[in-house]
C-alpha cells in the first residue's frame, strides 16, 4: 500500500492541507464496500483512467459468463409465472374445479406471497451472498412448482401460489442488485433489457409446449397441464444448479477473473458513483430511503404501471372471447412473445444511442399500449382478426417501459442499504398491482372486458404523469448540484477509519466506496 493511502491520525497530508478541510471519513466497522480491501492493494490503479481496450475486454469477459446465466434464468422464471394461465387451457379449471373468479385468485395469490417477502429477501440478499441466495430460492420455487402437479384443489393451489410467490421474490430484485455491481449506468439499462426479453421468449416456449400438451387426450393421466408443471419443475432443478456453481457474488469473488481484472471490473464502474456491495444492513440508509420523494413515486409509478398485467393470466380467456377455439388460444399467444421482443430490443437500443433518456424512452413506449386498449375498446366484436392484431399492438408496449422504469430505479440511488430498500418499495409497488390487476377481469365484463381495458387506459395516463413529475423534480436536483459544485469543488477520494495496535489507521479510497447515499454524496447526478 502506497504512503498517501495510510497514514496516522494527527499527521499532516494532503487530504488536510486542501481548502476542504473536513474530508469524508467513515469507519470500517460501520460498513464499507466489499472492495475496499482489493482497492487499497491497488491503490495506484485507482487515480489512473482504465484505457477503453481493458474496459471493452473485462465487459466481454463478464457478458459471456453472467448473461447466458441471467438469460436462462428470467427465461424459466416467466415460463413458471406463465404456467397458470397455460393451465387454464389445459384442463385445471375443470381437475381442480376452479372458477374464473377462483382462477384470478390464484393469479393474485402468487403476488401476495411476493409482495410479503419482498423486504426480507432484499435484506437477507444484504447479509448473505447474493447468487447463492437467488439459487436457493429457485430451488424452492421448483419444489413448488412440482407440488401444483399433485394438487386438485383451490386451498391447496392458493398456498403453493403464494409460496412460489415467497420464493421469487427475490429475482428481480436480484437481477436489479448483481447488474449494479457488474455494469456501467448504460449497460445497466441494455442488461435489464435483454433479460426481460427473455419474458417474449417464454411466451413463445410456453405457447408451443402448452399447444404440444393440448394434444394430449384430457382423460390422459398425468393430465396435460399436470405434464406443464412437470417439466417445469425439472427446468428449474437445473437452472438452480448452474446458478449456484457459475454465478459470483460480486466482483471480488467472481472466479473466472484475475486479481487485475476484478480491480479493472471495479474501476471500469466508477461513473456509477454507488460502489459494488456492503454486508452491513444500516437503519440510518432504510429511513433516509422512506423519506425520499423517489422511493414513493416509483410505488406509484410501477403498481399504476402493472395494472396492464392480469393479461399474463387472463390472456387464454381474453383470446377465446375473439372467438377462437381453447386449443387456438394457446398457439396464438406466441406472437405476443414476439411482440415483446421487439419492443424492448428497440428500447433498448434507443438508451444506446440517447444513453440519459430512460424516462423519454419510458414514455414513447406506452404509446403503442394506449392504441392497443382503444382499438380493442372500439373493434366490433365480429372481427375478431382485427381484435386479435389490436391485442399484439397492445402487448409490444408496455414491457419496454417496465424495463427502463426498472432500469431507471437501478441506478438512481446509491448506498448499498438505501438501493436495497428503494428497490423492495418499487417491487412491492409491482407486486401490489399484480394482486389487483386480475381482480377486474369479471366475467360479467365478457366480451367487451369495457370496464377491465379502461381500467388499464386510465393506470397508463397516471404512470404517464408520475415519469413526467419524477423527470422534471430530478432535472431541478441536478442543476442544484452543478450549482454546489461551481461554488465548490468536490473531492472524488475519502478515507476508511480503522484501528490498528491501538492507533486509528485512515486509508484513502475512492469516496464512492464509502457506501454513501446519493443525498450525502452531491457529486451524484441523478440520470433522467
Amino acid at each position: 500500500m502506497s504512503d498517501d493511502a495510510f497514514e496516522k491520525e494527527g499527521s499532516q497530508t494532503a487530504a488536510d492541507s486542501r481548502d476542504d478541510s473536513h474530508p469524508t471519513a467513515v469507519k470500517y466497522d460501520a460498513g464499507v464496500d466489499v472492495a475496499v480491501l482489493l482497492m487499497e492493494a491497488h491503490e495506484g490503479d485507482s487515480e489512473q483512467e482504465l484505457s477503453k481496450s481493458t474496459a471493452s475486454k473485462i465487459r466481454t469477459k463478464l457478458d459471456w459468463r453472467l448473461l447466458p446465466l441471467l438469460f436462462l434464468l428470467y427465461t424459466v422464471n416467466a415460463m413458471d409465472k406463465s404456467t397458470l394461465g397455460s393451465a387454464a387451457a389445459l384442463g385445471i379449471l375443470t381437475d381442480a374445479k376452479l372458477s374464473s373468479d377462483e382462477l384470478n385468485n390464484l393469479g393474485s395469490a402468487f403476488y401476495i406471497g411476493y409482495l410479503i417477502a419482498e423486504y426480507p429477501q432484499v435484506y437477507a440478499m444484504q447479509r448473505l451472498p447474493v447468487a447463492k441466495w437467488i439459487a436457493f430460492n429457485i430451488f424452492l420455487w421448483a419444489v413448488f412448482i412440482g407440488l401444483q402437479a399433485a394438487c386438485t384443489n383451490y386451498g391447496g393451489l392458493f398456498a403453493l401460489r403464494f409460496l412460489l410467490g415467497m420464493s421469487e421474490a427475490c429475482i428481480t430484485s436480484g437481477l436489479m442488485l448483481v447488474t449494479s455491481m457488474f455494469y456501467t449506468r448504460v449497460e445497466i439499462g441494455e442488461r435489464i433489457g435483454w433479460s426481460f426479453q427473455c419474458n417474449g421468449f417464454a411466451m413463445i416456449i410456453i405457447g408451443f409446449i402448452a399447444y404440444g400438451m393440448g394434444q394430449v387426450p384430457p382423460s390422459h393421466r398425468p393430465a396435460p397441464w399436470q405434464w406443464l408443471m412437470i417439466i417445469m419443475t425439472i427446468a428449474s432443478v437445473i437452472v438452480a444448479a448452474l446458478f449456484w456453481w457459475g454465478f459470483p457474488d460480486n466482483p471480488t469473488t467472481a472466479r473466472f477473473l484475475t486479481e487485475q481484472e476484478k480491480v479493472d471490473a471495479v474501476r471500469r464502474v466508477k461513473g456509477n458513483q454507488a460502489g459494488i456491495e456492503t454486508k452491513v444492513w444500516k437503519r440510518s440508509q432504510f429511513m433516509e430511503a422512506m423519506r425520499d420523494y423517489k422511493t414513493w413515486i416509483f410505488f406509484f409509478m410501477i403498481a399504476f404501471a402493472d395494472l396492464q398485467n392480469g393479461i399474463s393470466v387472463q390472456y387464454s380467456l381474453i383470446i377465446g372471447g375473439f372467438g377462437f377455439s381453447t386449443v387456438q388460444t394457446t398457439i396464438l399467444n406466441v406472437p405476443s412473445g414476439f411482440t415483446q421482443i421487439i419492443g424492448v430490443t428497440c428500447a433498448c437500443l434507443m438508451l444506446r444511442f440517447f444513453p440519459n433518456s430512460r424516462s423519454i424512452i419510458a414514455l414513447i413506449w406506452w404509446i403503442p399500449s394506449i392504441v392497443g386498449a382503444i382499438c380493442l375498446l372500439s373493434i366490433p366484436l365480429e372481427n375478431k382478426n382485427g381484435l386479435l392484431v389490436a391485442y399484439y399492438i397492445f402487448q409490444l408496449g408496455g414491457a419496454p417501459s417496465f424495463v427502463m422504469m426498472l432500469s431507471w430505479v437501478t441506478v438512481l440511488v446509491s448506498g448499498h442499504t438505501k438501493k436495497l430498500a428503494t428497490n423492495a418499495v418499487f417491487l412491492v409497488g409491482y407486486a401490489l398491482g399484480q394482486i389487483l390487476c386480475t381482480q377486474f377481469w369479471k366475467s360479467q365484463y365478457r366480451p367487451r372486458d369495457t370496464v377491465p381495458w379502461a381500467i388499464i387506459l386510465a393506470s397508463e395516463f397516471v404512470t404517464i404523469s408520475l415519469i413526467i413529475l419524477l423527470r422534471v423534480l430530478l432535472i431541478r436536483e441536478n442543476k442544484r448540484r452543478d450549482a454546489l459544485q461551481t461554488e465548490k469543488a468536490e473531492d472524488e477520494f475519502g478515507y476508511v477509519e480503522q484501528v490498528e495496535d491501538g492507533q486509528v489507521v485512515r486509508r484513502k479510497v475512492e469516496k464512492r466506496l464509502l457506501d454513501l447515499t446519493d443525498w450525502e454524496n452531491t457529486s451524484f447526478r441523478y440520470p433522467l
